[in-house]
């Protein structure tokens, strides 16, 4: 007599289980790191008059600025259609805690991030603002 397997439904909650808790843990890492506080660096372009007295023309230097709302969610830098909460992206080093405002603009593309290869690591991400 051969044993009957595991339905398949169960294997697939238990997987959906253990990925939800390994969310939390991670999520909790990221809150942790902000200690409340939006982790947004948004980049704003000053001028350097000094230097425009000396060549002649105005040189600009991107100053970051750290939002100081208090934050509210978990925004994923890595996302897609089957990419949030897959591989490399359930990781905290992958997720900034964000306010209402900042995530807002951030998936209304009015802040888009600085350089394409920064923008999935919460260490180099910055923003700027586009609109």
């Amino acid at each position: 007599m051969i044993a009957k397997p595991r339905p398949r439904l169960l294997e697939k909650r238990d997987k959906q289980a253990a990925t939800n808790a390994l969310d939390r843990a991670e999520n909790a890492k990221v809150k942790q790191r902000s200690g409340g506080q939006c982790e947004v660096r948004e980049m704003f372009r000053v001028d350097r008059w000094e230097s425009e007295r000396v060549t002649g023309e105005p040189t600009w230097r991107y100053l970051p600025h750290r939002c100081a709302l208090r934050a509210s969610h978990v925004h994923h830098l890595i996302s897609g259609i089957g990419r949030r909460n897959v591989g490399r992206s359930i990781t905290a080093e992958c997720k900034l805690h964000v306010c209402d405002r900042c995530h807002e603009e951030i998936h209304g593309h009015v802040l888009k991030p600085v350089n394409d290869y920064e923008k999935e690591a919460a260490a180099t991400v910055r923003y700027e603002r586009i609109k």
